[in-house]
């Protein structure tokens, strides 16, 4: 059972995704320099003896298994903890988004289906933000600005099927690719429902909805992906 993998992975959503800065605004992680890949790994270290779950877990129960964990940072457990305490509200976020922007949302991510690496997927995101062709649709350019950051916050990290954890302990069938797709769906999604909903002042409801729809889109993948590991 894989379950460093697991742990390294959903941690690193959180370390190289977004974090509340001291504003009470979601910012890049990245951009905060903070952590390190180093840190992960020993947070990995520290989290096994916490994941004994052994039916297939929920998003929520592998959040809460990280907080069990005595060297996870503050700003980590921040994090987590905003999002469990907004997963419940999500599904109501996503009701309230129209039709039509759904259809967006599809057509969208029909095309980042056949890429493969983030750099496609975030030209091809940029070049539709550029060309205003969903600028009649509430908040969805400005998602699709989210979900640039988002891919490229993890680019060289969690969403790089190089990358260290990845090679060194290796899963058969465990798709990089489809994890940040799914992330991206849903911090797309996510970002314009709790706007829509006003759930905040406008830039931190997209940026918390952001936040809140690609941890769960791309955590449940990670539980699907890896189901057969249990």
């Amino acid at each position: 059972m894989k379950r460093g993998l697991v742990v390294i992975v959903i941690l690193s959503l959180a370390l190289v995704a977004f974090s509340c800065s001291t504003e009470g605004a979601f910012v890049p992680m990245a951009s905060q320099g903070s952590k390190t890949v180093e840190d992960t790994t020993k947070y990995v270290k520290e989290a096994k003896p916490y994941i004994t779950i052994t039916a297939t877990p929920t998003v929520e129960q592998l959040l809460n298994a990280i907080l069990e964990v005595p060297e996870v940072s503050n700003s980590t457990k921040t994090t987590i903890n905003y999002v469990l305490d907004l997963l419940p509200e999500l599904e109501g976020w996503l009701a309230g988004i129209p039709a039509e922007t759904w259809q967006a949302i599809d057509e969208i991510m029909g095309n980042v289906t056949e890429f493969e690496t983030v750099s496609n997927a975030t030209s091809f995101l940029q070049g539709r933000v550029d060309s205003h062709q969903y600028d009649g649709y509430e908040w969805l350019p400005e998602a699709l600005d989210f979900g640039i950051d988002l891919l490229k916050a993890g680019e060289n990290t969690v969403y790089n099927p190089e990358w260290f954890p990845y090679t060194e302990d290796p899963l058969v069938g465990f798709n990089v690719s489809e994890l940040w797709k799914e992330g991206l769906e849903g911090g797309i999604a996510g970002a314009v429902g709790a706007t829509l909903a006003g759930i905040a002042l406008d830039t931190y409801a997209l940026r918390i909805g952001g936040v809140v729809g690609a941890v769960d889109y791309s955590v449940a993948d990670l539980i699907s992906q890896l189901s057969d590991w249990w």
